[in-house]
């Protein structure tokens, strides 16, 4: 079993007048498998998004790793993300409704690839404490791009957190 959290919501508001458009809360939801190999992890995830789109969610991708000095140790990412027309049409696509009171032109989303790149940087602390500096790019499909409500081609990712490994 495997869950995400997703950054797939917004809230448009036009310049024309306040109605807002409010995507919101997805709960993608599926399988999931990591393959260990000598050269990086695979991974290979199917959702289910029981939040409203009720679409579905397809990842593969890769993590290298790359020791560097004093234990650090980087992780470079390369993979590709599918959205159903359901999922991508929930989150990017304009009704005929929504056209009428916001401006924008209706719009219905196609199931879309998006590519994506990162990298991750541990950083010993002490003893089984880390920290973690991640940073992602992902690169939108023509399905998403196209939408009206969409004001750049990519989507950039970047937290930090501190981890503890278990022995």
């Amino acid at each position: 079993m495997a869950g995400k959290i997703s950054l797939d919501s917004y809230k448009v508001k036009p310049p024309i007048n306040g109605y807002g458009i409010n995507r919101s809360d997805p709960i993608p939801i599926g399988v999931g498998t990591l393959q260990e190999t000598p050269i990086g992890g695979f991974f290979a995830n199917a959702y289910y998004d029981f939040g409203k789109s009720k679409g579905m969610l397809y990842e593969l991708s890769y993590f290298g790793e790359l020791e560097t000095y004093k234990q650090i140790v980087v992780y470079p990412q390369i993979g590709a993300e599918r959205q159903s027309n359901q999922y991508a049409n929930y989150y990017y696509g304009i009704n005929p409704g929504e056209s009428l009171a916001t401006g924008y032109s209706a719009y219905s989303a196609p199931a879309t690839t998006n590519l994506f790149a990162g990298l991750m940087i541990e950083i010993p602390i002490i003893d089984q404490w880390f920290v973690n500096l991640y940073t992602k790019r992902k690169w939108m499909g023509g399905g998403i791009n196209n939408s009206p409500v969409m004001n750049r081609p990519f989507q950039d990712t970047i937290f930090t957190a501190i981890a503890y490994r278990f022995k």
